[in-house]
């Protein structure tokens, strides 16, 4: 059976840079250890498999797969997934005026998605899931695992450790230098991940150049995945946690920059949202996409 299938640079406009992704679909006849074979043999860090939904209230449902296991979120393969969906299959329709809502839902639950136009390009704006976040006491051995030096970190935001999806680790450092000097140890690093619970490394820098409010690198050795070009999830969670750290200087839209070190830059625009409940706020992310590869995957 032959299913269309797609390989999309997320969080660019330009080929060959930003993160790539797959995008298999007709894929409801598949079980997860086909879906995971398939991503195997596709050999991006992630690729996602848009399911017939399964509340009347959602679209579709997603699940994302890296060549190594089943992830609860992927913020780049669902940029990738509606722009496939709108661009490619014309299965969601996009006013050229106004935004069009909607929704899916996946192991993180039910999330919504805003979509528009703007001078003719395809805005997609993604809700994450909601951010919780508690202190991380940082061993030693995790800036040398890095390559760097203690005195690198950077004070004004202590280590974090979000408290949903997987869970990683949010270590900020002084520069934009400093984040470039990074050379992770990728067993170092998934050993004391796994003393920490924690998944991967999120390490950022505030400030870098202007215009741009973040610059991040993202690690994540227990995927399989030693450095992930742009990553959404991230940027999310990224977004919530600067803000609730500096709110008197953080804007609540925000631009992160990350993938320059792979020569894969892409920037993820970021909004950070007041939720209903009082002092809660929600990361919300975007960008733009463009389409590599279409072809049909045969199975």
């Amino acid at each position: 059976m032959k299913r269309p299938c797609y390989v999309v640079d997320a969080f660019s406009a330009q080929p060959l840079a930003g993160n790539s992704a797959g995008v298999l679909l007709d894929g409801a006849d598949l079980d997860a250890k086909a879906m995971q074979r398939i991503a195997g043999e596709l050999k991006h860090s992630e690729t996602a498999f848009p399911l017939p939904a399964r509340e009347p209230t959602a679209a579709l449902h997603l699940r994302w797969f890296t060549p190594a296991s089943e992830v609860a979120f992927c913020g780049h393969a669902t940029l990738a997934t509606f722009h496939v969906l709108v661009n490619e299959v014309r299965r969601i329709r996009v006013p050229e005026n106004g935004v069009h809502r909607t929704a899916f839902t996946c192991r993180s639950g039910k999330l919504n998605v805003e979509l528009s136009r703007e001078n003719g390009h395809l805005k997609i704006m993604i809700e994450t899931p909601a951010s919780r976040f508690e202190p991380l006491q940082l061993p030693a051995e995790v800036p040398t695992a890095l390559g760097l030096i203690p005195e690198a970190l950077d004070p004004k935001i202590p280590p974090q450790k979000s408290a949903i999806l997987e869970g990683n680790a949010y270590i900020a450092v002084r520069d934009r230098e400093t984040l470039a000097r990074c050379k992770p140890d990728a067993d170092a690093l998934e050993t004391i991940g796994r003393q920490l619970g924690v998944a991967g490394y999120v390490i950022f820098t505030l400030d870098p150049r202007k215009g741009v409010d973040a610059a991040v690198r993202c690690f994540f050795p227990g995927y399989g995945i030693l450095e992930d070009p742009v990553t959404g999830s991230a940027a999310g969670q990224l977004g919530a946690l600067i803000q609730s750290a500096l709110p008197e200087i953080m804007p609540r839209k925000l631009i992160f920059t990350q993938g320059d070190e792979m020569q894969r830059p892409g920037v993820i625009e970021v909004e950070v949202r007041p939720e209903p409940t009082p002092g809660k706020v929600r990361g919300w992310i975007g960008g733009r996409a463009v389409t590599v590869l279409r072809g049909e995957l045969e199975l």
